[in-house]
């Protein structure tokens, strides 16, 4: 079966994972065939920017499972529909049996654009999930989430201690987290606490609730603040915009790691308010990039979620999304039409947010603990 693969969008930890599993599988394949990967996503994929895989050797594919950013590269192109629809023709006469796209949101929109336009020919066109905001719906976790979100964890945890013990000169650190407007990255630093009072003190879902900074402050003698970057007031203005404009990825989509950032504008709001010293951590890039801090049980739903892509391309399914269900302690696969998961946002559900508003509650501990571990033993410390 002749297979083409892209990976598109931004990198995680794990989406080499999916692409070394997708090779794996496809070099099990009974009936030979050849597979090639696409440069840069989908403008690789239009330009004709193809690399061949077919004898990768198992030794790589290997050490790739483990790499992190994308072996192929990654990208923001967005291809007009024309494009799309004059790619099908030379897919076909390549020839090319299956296309196995790996991505988030917007790469499902091209799985769906792609599969209608070749719905009276033999190719497959399949949907491979990934990324570190948790929000395709068809997916109870996305693979990249829980890598990302134990390295917040993890780093929450130790800047919490490195502010604890500097208490008296530090005051207030703000963290900047990946995730825009969803809020899963962020609530994933709540698993940096242990007992009452632990770092983070407030996570800033809304606005800048200055009179809680205020408190939380008062009761410990610092505050650690997590923050999605893409939180806005209620009246709908970004804090990472209010020191000047983000710039825009080609589908118009608000870069808010290019922009002065919410960190620097709450920070200033603390500052000049309150009074107190308060730090900038824009964790930035590090949270996609991070294998040393992966999560093994994200390690192995994208090395699932790829293989099953294959798989389902296959059997000869067109046209889907490979979701992934959560069950108890274990998980599965399952197929989702695209047309069920384009158009669409999965954000933290109210039930996973306190009443405050400014933290998460215990059911969204429950679900994401077990994505996240292991996690550090509770740090031992005799400041207060």
């Amino acid at each position: 079966m002749n297979t083409l693969i892209a990976q598109c969008g931004g990198p995680t930890p794990v989406i080499n994972t999916s692409l070394a599993a997708l090779i794996t599988a496809w070099q099990a394949l009974p009936g030979g065939g050849r597979l090639w990967g696409a440069r840069h996503g989908l403008g690789g994929l239009v330009s004709g920017d193809w690399v061949e895989l077919t004898a990768t050797p198992a030794a790589q594919l290997a050490r790739l499972a483990q790499q992190p950013a994308a072996a192929l590269g990654g990208g923001r192109y967005r291809p007009s529909d024309a494009e799309l629809t004059a790619l099908i023709p030379r897919l076909l006469d390549a020839p090319i049996d299956a296309l196995c796209l790996i991505g988030g949101n917007g790469t499902m929109g091209a799985v769906g654009k792609l599969a209608a336009a070749a719905q009276h020919s033999p190719l497959r066109v399949i949907g491979i999930p990934k990324t570190i905001d948790n929000d395709l719906p068809g997916c109870d976790v996305t693979p990249g989430y829980a890598s990302a979100a134990r390295y917040l964890a993890i780093t929450t945890q130790e800047i919490g201690l490195d502010l604890r013990a500097m208490a008296g000169f530090d005051q207030v650190a703000i963290i900047e987290a990946m995730g825009r407007h969803t809020g899963w990255l962020t609530a994933a630093t709540a698993l940096a606490r242990h007992a009452a009072g632990d770092p983070p003190h407030i996570l800033l879902f809304p606005e800048a609730p200055l009179a809680a900074i205020d408190r939380a402050y008062a009761a410990h003698g610092i505050c650690v603040i997590a923050a999605a970057e893409g939180v806005a007031t209620h009246d709908g203005r970004y804090y990472a915009e209010m020191g000047g404009a983000a710039s825009q990825d080609p589908s118009g989509q608000r870069v808010f790691s290019m922009a002065a950032g919410v960190s620097a504008a709450v920070a200033q709001m603390v500052q000049q308010t309150l009074g107190l010293r308060c730090r900038q951590l824009r964790l930035n890039t590090a949270q996609r990039a991070s294998a040393a801090l992966a999560s093994p049980l994200d390690r192995e739903i994208a090395a699932g979620v790829g293989a099953a892509g294959l798989a389902a391309a296959q059997a000869g399914h067109t046209g889907v999304m490979v979701g992934v269900r959560l069950d108890g302690a274990s998980w599965r696969t399952e197929l989702a039409p695209v047309a069920e998961v384009v158009g669409r946002e999965r954000r933290l559900p109210a039930e996973f947010i306190a009443d405050s508003g400014i933290d998460v509650t215990a059911a969204f501990v429950e679900y994401a603990a077990p994505l996240v571990a292991p996690l550090p033993a509770e740090p031992i410390t005799w400041v207060r």
